[in-house]
């Protein structure tokens, strides 16, 4: 009789666990093939997350978004960063720096970065400021 209960409770918590396991797997998978990227969660505008502005380091909650310019293209786009609400337009509170040299962007500067799509995932790769990062002509 003893031996009866414990290969009931024994297969009760193997049914359990396995239960747990899928849901959690299941969740995961959904939230991959749903989530947003890290790109789209600057300008998500999701109360509760934070995010941080590339220049300043600043927290960004709720609507705070980075201002930025996007130039569409084949197979990358490229990014021009200016900043957040706290520190562009540039003020003498907070500086803004350039993520690659480390020198203070100028006011009329930006950030240059490299903007790599991918299904279901968005990746943003610095470059350089226009104080450090020279494009390339052909």
């Amino acid at each position: 009789m003893i031996i009866d209960i414990l290969v009931l409770v024994v297969s009760g918590t193997i049914v359990v666990i396995l239960l747990l396991l899928l849901f959690f797997v299941e969740r995961s998978g959904h939230l991959r093939e749903t989530g947003t990227s890290s790109c789209e969660e600057e300008t998500a505008g999701n109360l509760g997350k934070s995010t941080k502005c590339p220049l300043c380091g600043s927290n960004l909650y709720g609507n705070k978004r980075v201002k930025s310019v996007l130039f569409p293209g084949k197979p990358d786009s490229m990014m021009e960063i200016n900043g957040c609400p706290y520190c562009y337009p540039s003020n003498s509170e907070i500086s803004r720096v350039c993520p690659v040299c480390r020198k203070i962007v100028p006011a009329d500067g930006h950030v240059i970065a490299r903007v790599f799509k991918k299904p279901g995932k968005t990746h943003v790769h610095v470059l350089g400021c226009t104080g450090c990062y020279k494009r390339k002509t052909p």
